[in-house]
């Protein structure tokens, strides 16, 4: 099949479904500059994998706070990064009621950024910051700790450390329930820049492949459940792509 084909499949198969959620992985946002961390230009590959894990823990937030603080501003921290193409025509989709909800695995921010209203991020937001006291309800932006003269910055309320509002290496993912239901009760899914290697949300999506014929998987090269998908669009601009597909709903 052909790619026009796969635009004209695809976009039918969107336009016969009264609830579509779409799951998105890190290839949706190397459209906006970000890299893959698992990527050929990623941390992963730059610095070493073990180097990331033995940082990005919480027992490192917790015993190291300083070394970790330092490796968080200078690799998670992205204020000038701005939405791709993608994420402005999937909040677009939303606005026309052709997508319900958004299941990301990135913490980037960037699909709220660009006006979808229903995200689900399961390992949370990294401009985000919360409080560590227990009772303590603070929350701040980036900003507020871009601007701070302390490394690790303090809750403006209490003086407590904040914490990055993401799920570090050692937590459970966020909205793990909200997340689950929110992809098992879709009628039709759509796979976007996921890989589909990362638990749990790799196997949400096994669970709901497992009992249903409509999961399409738009992502640059291979992915764990290419074999599962009703359709499989393998594309460097997923950008380029929705813009196709739209035509043929």
């Amino acid at each position: 099949m052909n790619d026009e084909n796969i635009y004209k499949k695809i976009g039918s198969l969107l336009a016969a479904s009264k609830n579509t959620v779409v799951v998105t992985g890190a290839g949706i946002s190397t459209e906006a500059g970000i890299p893959d961390f698992r990527g050929e230009k990623g941390i992963y590959r730059t610095l070493g994998e073990d180097k990331v894990m033995n940082l990005i823990n919480i027992d490192a937030f917790r015993r190291r706070t300083e070394e970790f603080y330092e490796f968080y501003r200078n690799y998670f921290m992205l204020p000038n990064v701005k939405p791709s193409r993608a994420h402005y025509l999937l909040a677009e989709m939303e606005k026309q009621g052709i997508i319900k909800a958004i299941v990301t695995q990135n913490i980037d921010n960037l699909h709220q950024k660009a006006g979808s209203k229903r995200v689900i991020p399961v390992h949370g937001n990294a401009d985000n910051f919360i409080c560590t006291k227990i009772g303590c309800p603070t929350m701040v932006d980036g900003d507020y700790v871009r601007n701070s003269s302390e490394l690790v910055p303090k809750c403006p309320q209490c003086g407590s450390i904040l914490k990055p509002d993401v799920v570090l290496f050692g937590e459970p993912i966020q909205n793990h329930r909200l997340a689950r239901d929110t992809i098992l009760n879709a009628q039709l899914l759509v796979v976007i820049g996921s890989s589909l290697t990362v638990y749990p949300l790799a196997g949400f999506v096994g669970e709901y492949c497992a009992s249903s014929e409509k999961c399409i998987i738009i992502n640059k090269g291979p992915t764990a459940l290419d074999h599962k998908a009703t359709v499989k669009l393998d594309t460097d601009s997923t950008g380029k792509a929705l813009e196709e597909i739209l035509k043929y709903i």
